[in-house]
């Protein structure tokens, strides 16, 4: 119920209680303790309806599972085999890179941005069983700091909607995913809750521990350094094959209807999920090696 149709109802109880005051003496030469009781009859009707129309306009208000910014005009990527590792920046419009951070020593295979504070990077190496996090401040990257460390390596990093069980809330708090491989064992992703990793997805295929979320929070699993290598969605748990692809595919991201993919060479690919179309958006095999993983920002 709007502002005007609570200013209609108002009117029209106004003057229905006019006319039942005035039948009854109320209205002009009632007692004022009767004028009284009507008014407060009508504010108790009125605050009612306002109540109904306010909890009605909550309960429909839509909030998507994953809060993320807009897509920008540039991409970024890792590169694992680069000692100390960076993540790039590639201008989507003209196809330049540059470095946006670079640590102090360490290789670097897997990153994200925090979804609601872009500012906050988080990254992890294949071969070690820590997640790092720098803070970007003005004109400086904080020192890194280890925010989880692992029993075993962490292969890869996500952001998801943290899992809810009973009854829905309209905007799931966000919170930190990893994942650890075996290769052709599979693997486990896990999430983090109150400092502890709960278990989230178990991998029984052949897998190098990439992942990544939609804009609704659905899962897609890549098969990794093979060939030919394959993206999958995880749907009601089981795995369905959205592409397959005649290279690696390592680190992706899914945004927009599409998926950024790296081949685990030198390249980037943009598959189309509405069209099937793949197109190559960086193509350097001389300067990069082993590209690992892809990300926006935010």
């Amino acid at each position: 119920m709007g502002t005007s149709d609570l200013l209609a109802l108002f009117t029209g109880i106004k003057s229905f209680c006019k006319l039942k005051g005035e039948a009854a003496g109320y209205f002009p030469l009632a007692p004022v303790k009767e004028v009284f009781r009507v008014r407060k009859t009508l504010i108790f009707v009125l605050a009612i309806f306002m109540g109904f129309s306010l909890w009605a306009e909550e309960k429909t208000f839509p909030i998507g599972p994953i809060h993320v910014m807009p897509l920008s005009q540039f991409i970024y990527f890792a590169v694992a085999s680069e000692n100390p590792g960076s993540i790039y920046m590639l201008n989507l419009s003209t196809r330049d890179v540059s470095v946006l951070y670079t640590r102090p020593s360490g290789q670097l295979s897997s990153f994200t941005f925090h979804p609601e504070i872009p500012e906050k990077l988080y990254f992890a190496n294949a071969n070690d069983n820590k997640v790092f996090r720098v803070l970007w401040l003005r004109d400086h990257w904080t020192e890194e700091e280890v925010v989880w460390e692992h029993a075993t390596y962490v292969r890869d990093i996500a952001f998801g909607p943290e899992p809810t069980f009973g009854t829905p809330v309209p905007k799931p708090r966000l919170t930190l995913f990893f994942s650890e491989a075996t290769g052709a064992g599979g693997g486990k992703i896990y999430y983090i809750r109150n400092n502890r990793p709960v278990l989230y997805y178990r991998v029984n295929v052949t897998w190098a521990g990439n992942f990544a979320f939609d804009e609704d929070g659905n899962l897609y699993l890549s098969s990794g350094n093979t060939v030919p290598a394959s993206i999958y969605k995880v749907v009601g748990g089981t795995l369905h094959t959205v592409y397959s692809h005649n290279e690696s595919i390592k680190g992706f991201v899914v945004r927009g209807g599409k998926i950024y993919f790296s081949n685990w060479g030198g390249a980037i690919y943009v598959l189309d999920l509405s069209t099937g179309e793949v197109e190559k958006i960086l193509d350097d095999p001389r300067r990069f090696k082993w590209l690992s993983d892809v990300n926006f920002r935010g």
